[in-house]
């Protein structure tokens, strides 16, 4: 099949309305399409399981895409000669009501030696399409559709009430020794491959055909002024068709089927390297995500962003702290060495690596314990002037590291007083 599906299997996503059975077989039927009472849109989207065909449309179901495509089965036109006279043959006359035969990916095909095959309209009896195939039968190439023994060629506009008439187009009545008959259908682009023993068993045979289905009867912006025949659901986007009605599709971020409520569900970019760009961490959101920077950093952290950049702290009005992504799973301890390498100007570890967070730590501590923290803080700080802000920084970095575990603050409550910060600032 090469219609496209989503990103997830569908066996994850909701696809009928509550109680209603969603598949007939191994085929699928999202809503608006349904099989019991009350589970379909409308009685064009129901489907009888038994016969896989609808009660407006001769076309027998092979699958239903929620991008607005289905695939069916439709008849193959036939007709077969003796030397004198048409020894049978059929006409298809097809209506498929709501459901377009789509000109974009299906061609009409022609079988045959001397062989004519056309579409007309029901409503206009214009012709929409006409494939005639090269008489010299006697050059046949296996694999090859171009004029002889075979010619495909396209429709003109997409369809729903028409007529396929095959028949022979010259006096060679039933002359071929090994081809007495000529045959005409719609094939989906790509899915038929001409053989020079399909002129003996085409009558068996089915191909597969592409329809446009759609809902509504009029474009979005005059549709979606009606909540009530509204089709849509939330995170979802509505779809002009190319000629009536609509389609739904669940918005950038979402999954799921947009016609039916809560349908559209989060996709969780983060468990798919595919699916984010991120250089360092990633961070769902409700239907987008976030690129965070590494412990320490903020800025954008996708791999064509504007970059991260070292976490700063400011106490000066108007200013920002910059406390980059924090979770609850970042780490306390580190954060609150990081407030202490920040406010005092020096690293955990000293030029010759021997000096540990622990005695940086305990240091700290016991400076402000003993009401030394103007001493101990570095001169720039000391320079934008010590108040308020810069006290309450440095009382949350001291109860980040304690050496007591228990005694700590969890990370949601650390966010809690910064975002707190955040705010007194400006």
């Amino acid at each position: 099949m090469i219609l496209s599906r989503t990103k997830v299997a569908e066996s994850q996503i909701v696809q009928s309305l509550p109680g209603c059975s969603d598949r007939c077989g191994n085929i699928t039927i999202p809503y608006p399409f349904g099989i019991e009472d009350d589970c379909y849109l409308s009685k064009d989207y129901q489907v009888n399981c038994t016969t896989l065909m609808f009660p407006t449309a001769s076309v027998k179901l092979l699958d239903i895409s929620l991008d607005g495509f289905m695939r069916g089965v439709l008849p193959i036109t036939y007709a077969c000669y003796n030397s004198t006279y048409q020894l049978s043959g059929s006409d298809s006359w097809i209506w498929t009501e709501k459901f377009l035969v789509s000109s974009e990916k299906n061609v009409l095909t022609t079988v045959g030696c001397d062989s004519r095959a056309d579409i007309m309209s029901m409503d206009t009896e214009d012709s929409l399409a006409i494939g005639t195939t090269r008489s010299k039968c006697n050059r046949l190439y296996d694999e090859l559709c171009f004029g002889y023994g075979c010619k495909q060629v396209p429709l003109f506009e997409s369809i729903s009430k028409f007529r396929i008439r095959s028949q022979t187009k010259t006096g060679k009545l039933g002359k071929w020794s090994f081809n007495n008959c000529s045959y005409a259908f719609i094939v989906q682009k790509d899915q038929y491959t001409f053989y020079e023993t399909d002129f003996d068993n085409m009558l068996n045979r089915s191909f597969p055909v592409v329809l446009e289905w759609t809902v509504g009867g009029d474009k979005c912006k005059y549709s979606q002024k009606n909540k009530t025949t509204y089709i849509c659901k939330e995170n979802s986007v509505c779809i002009d068709a190319a000629y009536v009605g609509y389609n739904c599709r669940c918005a950038q971020g979402y999954e799921g089927n947009a016609y039916l409520p809560n349908g559209c569900q989060d996709i969780n970019e983060c468990e798919n390297e595919a699916l984010n760009d991120c250089i360092y961490g990633c961070v769902n959101t409700n239907g987008s995500y976030n690129c965070s920077c590494p412990f320490g950093q903020s800025g954008d952290g996708r791999e064509h962003g504007s970059g991260c950049s070292n976490l700063e702290v400011s106490k000066s009005p108007g200013k920002t702290i910059y406390i980059g992504m924090l979770t609850e799973k970042s780490d306390v301890y580190s954060f609150g060495m990081l407030l202490v390498e920040l406010l005092t100007g020096r690293k955990v570890f000293s030029n010759d690596g021997t000096e540990s967070d622990l005695g940086l730590a305990m240091f700290f501590v016991l400076s402000l314990e003993r009401g030394g923290l103007i001493q101990i803080l570095d001169d720039q700080v000391k320079k934008d002037g010590v108040d308020e802000h810069i006290k309450l920084i440095a009382k949350l970095a001291k109860d980040c590291i304690e050496l007591k575990g228990k005694k700590r603050p969890n990370m949601k409550r650390v966010k809690e007083e910064l975002d707190q910060l955040i705010q007194s600032f400006i």
